[in-house]
This record gives structure tokens, C-alpha cells and sequence, in this order.
């Protein structure tokens, strides 16, 4: 492993280690840095701020747990891996500080609902701003969803939260891309 991809570790472990004790927003680069024995200059050589250090703790756990070509289930292993560092996130995601990284989440959404947007057109084709206002509208809903299933301290287990969630989801979005097939005057009755 190279030597910055040490140094970013060093400090997500560190970032992790605070925040077992002390409240994200209560927590500085000064403190993280010194705790890790590096300067500031070398926190920001890295990272803009500590939310993008927590973006980035993101990006690597989550993408060495999915496969990226199974994007139907990209939500649902977002909803596992939250709950499974559940004290992280919720810290992270009930944070009064910018918060990047719910815009972050928000990227993963939106491209798992756009998967599902092209394998429920299957041959079908509409306007591309249709599926943008489809998959923006879908992505908000889920995104305020699990951001409330967080902050009230993800008690659902996520084996629950995905059954009862995800066929309510299925079931609108196919509704909704039907309606904009038929007022685009394309009828399929495979939907």
C-alpha cells in the first residue's frame, strides 16, 4: 500500500476513533491531525475538509463490499452497510456541519435508481428528462427516508427495513414510468 493511501487511513481511523467520544461537529482537523502525529498541511494535501475525509471512509468500505454490476441491489447493500457501521453513520449523517455526505449517498441512489429505470423500460424509450425528473424524484424519496430511518437511530433492522421498503418502491416507480409511457403515447402492457 502506497504511502498517502496509508496516511488517508491513519486519519479515517483516527476521525472513527474521535468520534467514538466526541461529537462530529465538535471535532477539528487540528484535532484529528494532532492525534495522528501529522500537520494540517498534510490533512489537506488529502482532503478539502473532514466531511470529504468522511466521504471518502465511505467510497472505500462501500465499494469493497458491492459489485457494481448488480446496481438493482445497490440500495439495499447501502442500507446493510449503514446499519452495519450504524454509529458512524448516524453520527455522520446527523451532523449540524455541511453535510457532504448525504449528497454523496444521494450519487449512489440516484445511479441504483437509474438501473432500475432501464431494466423496468426494458426496449421502451423516453425523453431523457423524464427519466432524470423520475430518477431525481425517487432518489429524494429514498434519500429522506433512510436519512429519518438514521437519525432515529436505524432501529429497524435493515432485513425489515428493505422488505417493507422496497416493494413500495418497485411497485411506484414501475406505476410511475407506465404513466409516462402512456403520455407519451407508448403502450406496454408488459409493466
Amino acid at each position: 500500500m502506497s504511502k498517502p493511501e496509508l496516511t488517508k487511513r491513519l486519519m479515517a481511523q483516527t476521525l472513527k476513533e474521535l468520534m467514538m467520544s466526541t461529537n462530529l461537529d465538535k471535532i477539528s482537523v487540528q484535532d484529528i491531525v494532532k492525534r495522528c502525529g501529522l500537520n494540517r498541511k498534510t490533512f489537506y494535501y488529502h482532503f478539502q475538509d473532514k466531511q470529504a475525509l468522511i466521504c471518502w471512509i465511505f467510497d472505500m468500505e462501500f465499494s469493497s463490499l458491492t459489485d457494481r454490476n448488480h446496481d438493482n441491489t445497490i440500495i439495499d447493500e447501502l442500507i446493510q452497510h449503514l446499519y452495519a457501521n450504524k454509529e458512524f453513520y448516524v453520527a455522520a449523517l446527523t451532523s449540524n456541519v455541511q453535510n457532504n455526505l448525504r449528497e454523496h449517498l444521494f450519487k449512489v441512489v440516484y445511479n441504483g435508481i437509474m438501473s432500475k429505470i432501464k431494466t423496468i423500460l426494458k426496449s421502451n424509450k423516453i425523453p431523457p428528462d423524464d427519466i432524470k425528473m423520475i430518477a431525481n424524484y425517487f432518489s429524494n424519496a429514498i434519500m429522506g427516508s433512510i436519512t429519518q430511518w438514521v437519525k432515529e437511530g436505524m432501529k429497524t433492522p435493515p432485513d425489515e427495513y428493505i422488505t417493507d421498503f422496497h416493494p413500495i418502491t418497485q411497485e411506484c416507480l414501475e406505476f410511475a414510468i407506465k404513466k409516462v409511457l402512456e403520455k407519451r403515447g407508448i403502450v406496454d402492457d408488459s409493466l
